[in-house]
């Protein structure tokens, strides 16, 4: 399996103290692997997502190395709307609560709508892809289909969000979708099944899932192989069986710890 995107000597650092938020980040993610990436707050998990999907605010940070898609195409040697462009037609992110994603002031069905039709590699009318969406929705477990488009973000819980997060990336024809601690606002009951949905939906559309958490124990359950982050620089990395099975550094054991204890 060849590999989508590899991270060479990536650093990322704070312009106004030099600050290394991430410290020369070498990652190699093959096609549709289900990769975790664990570390605590502050680690720079979320910076890395934001990297690869190009959502950084470079006026303010010193950017080094290479992250490269498809084996040939070197994202920071684009201009900035080449690489928006790129990036966005081929990678999505699924945030810790999509309401951050979802237009408040907007119904889930123009949202859904606009996505689909961008998407969309052929011309379509408002009504089949309206169709096709309310599918999706059924797909990922929703039954008042109707009611759910009519609502704004804020009309559905925590649960219901998350779904509709799924459903926009099926309205896409991404190839790596990155998920920034989904389920850290879920219960608990809620978070299997948030995991199961996501497990089922990225195989199915033949994904890459980059999946970032705090708790490796999460990350064991959808993951095929884990990287420890820490302090902006890569401590471990191992097939998640080794991993949770024969930890190396001593940080990674306290994660297991941690995890374990809950």
């Amino acid at each position: 399996m060849k590999n989508i995107l590899e991270l060479k000597d990536f650093s990322v650092s704070l312009k106004n103290n030099n600050h290394k938020v991430l410290n020369d980040i070498n990652i190699e993610i093959r096609e549709k692997e289900f990769l975790g990436i664990v570390g605590e707050s502050g680690s720079g998990k979320t910076t890395l997502l934001n990297s690869i999907i190009s959502f950084l605010n470079e006026k303010k940070l010193i950017l080094d190395g290479r992250i490269i898609l498809f084996e040939n195409i070197e994202i920071y040697k684009m201009t900035e709307e080449q690489r928006k462009e790129i990036c966005h037609k081929n990678i999505s992110m699924i945030l810790q609560d999509s309401i951050n994603s979802l237009n408040p002031y907007e119904k889930i069905k123009k949202q859904l709508l606009e996505t689909y039709i961008f998407h969309s590699k052929k011309k379509i009318t408002n009504d089949f892809a309206i169709e096709e969406i309310k599918k999706l929705l059924l797909d990922v477990g929703f039954e008042d289909i109707d009611r759910i488009l009519n609502s704004y973000p804020n009309e559905l819980s925590g649960g219901m969000r998350q779904r509709i997060a799924i459903v926009l990336v099926l309205c896409t024809d991404i190839k790596i979708l990155l998920a920034d601690e989904p389920t850290t606002s879920l219960d608990v009951v809620n978070q299997f099944r948030f995991i199961e949905l996501l497990k089922k939906i990225s195989k199915e559309k033949g994904l890459t899932l980059i999946y970032v958490s705090h708790d490796i124990k999460v990350l064991s359950k959808i993951c095929e192989r884990i990287i420890v982050l820490k302090d902006g620089n890569i401590v471990e990395e191992n097939d998640t069986t080794q991993i949770l099975k024969e930890p190396k550094n001593d940080y990674t054991k306290l994660l297991i710890k941690a995890a374990t204890a809950d």
